[in-house]
């Protein structure tokens, strides 16, 4: 059994950082929905519904009972935190099927982090609104720049599928962080961009004889994890488990009440101007939790991986700016430890 090594990122000069962030100008482009193209501009998040009408419970009841109606998985279904100076709730429900699952799950441990489709149900001025994690942009960071753009137009598809009692109130617009490639840059060349694969870490192992040793090792990952929960600053805490024995893998989701209520007051409208004047505009980005940690059968070992807490902050938060960002680096590398820390009580 091995425990990986942290990795230790010093700052000699936060305001030099912030400095040459600041320079970095934002270019906000937002494109009417089409069908899944190479090259073509998405956003991080793909707005379904606006202004639905009913009551917030109800709403979220209608989606969960459209899902199993469909035949569509739901790994978690929770109440975010949209923290204490919010007056607007905001709901996910992780969901996948077995047909997306193969798909995804067929390309490697390294894709399993696309498997979630997050979609969340929060409020605003507007009133409730219905909105996901755009697999027409995640997919190609995650699983692939070209070639998976059918299963991942396919996803969204299925998504908008599940709102029929809301046609009416259907919306095409994206938003968060624009992009035309899946490829995320370094910000100044220097911060949290690169390849995916690049930025997956394994961070524990245990021997292993057979597949059948993978299930009892998530038995008694998440087990730890739920005795741990409510610890340490982010209180973080297991939030579903998806077994795909079938492939070798095991996807676990992960959350916090402080992370998501610390993440919606960073990124605040983000670079939504429609939503700059709003309370609590944040938990628009609801979407982008729960957190994965991906297990996998390898030779004779159960491998844990997770993606670094500074490159998973950009994939989904990226239009909070830059001088958000450089002013919170501190956050996600102590999210990270604190899940290190706890992985490391729950198999050791």
């Amino acid at each position: 059994m091995r425990v990986f090594a942290r990795k230790s990122v010093v700052w000699n000069s936060r305001s030099v950082v912030v400095a040459m962030l600041a320079a970095v100008a934002a270019v906000i482009v937002v494109p009417q929905a089409g069908r899944a193209q190479e090259g073509a501009t998405y956003g991080v998040y793909a707005e379904l519904a606006t202004a639905v009408p009913g009551a917030f419970d109800d709403v979220v009841a209608t989606l969960r009972q459209a899902a199993e109606r469909e035949g569509v998985s739901i790994l978690a279904d929770y109440r975010l935190s949209s923290g204490e100076d919010c007056q607007y709730q905001a709901h996910v429900l992780a969901l996948t099927t077995d047909t997306y699952a193969d798909q995804v799950a067929g390309r490697g441990y390294i894709a399993a982090f696309a498997l979630p489709l997050r979609l969340t149900v929060f409020e605003d001025e507007r009133g409730i609104n219905i909105a996901a994690v755009n697999p027409l942009s995640l997919n190609r960071t995650i699983v692939a720049e070209t070639g998976f753009e059918s299963e991942s137009q396919g996803a969204l598809d299925l998504l908008k599928s599940l709102l029929s009692d809301f046609a009416a109130q259907a919306s095409d617009r994206e938003y968060g962080q624009m992009r035309d490639r899946g490829l995320i840059a370094k910000t100044m060349g220097l911060i949290a961009g690169g390849p995916f694969e690049g930025k997956v870490e394994k961070i524990a192992d245990v021997d292993a004889e057979s597949v059948a040793d993978l299930s009892e090792v998530a038995d008694r990952l998440y087990a730890g994890l739920e005795k741990l929960a409510g610890e340490r600053k982010w209180e973080t805490r297991p939030a579903y488990r998806y077994d795909l024995l079938d492939h070798g893998l095991i996807l676990l989701g992960y959350t916090g009440a402080a992370i998501e209520a610390k993440a919606f007051d960073i990124v605040r409208e983000g670079s939504d101007k429609l939503r700059e004047d709003y309370s609590c505009p944040g938990v628009a980005h609801a979407a982008a939790f729960p957190i994965e940690i991906v297990m996998a059968f390898e030779d004779e070992t159960v491998n844990v991986y997770m993606v670094d807490s500074m490159f998973r902050m950009k994939m989904y938060f990226e239009d909070a700016g830059n001088m958000k960002f450089a002013a919170n680096m501190r956050m996600p590398p102590s999210i990270e430890d604190e899940i290190r820390d706890k992985v490391e009580d729950s198999l050791f």
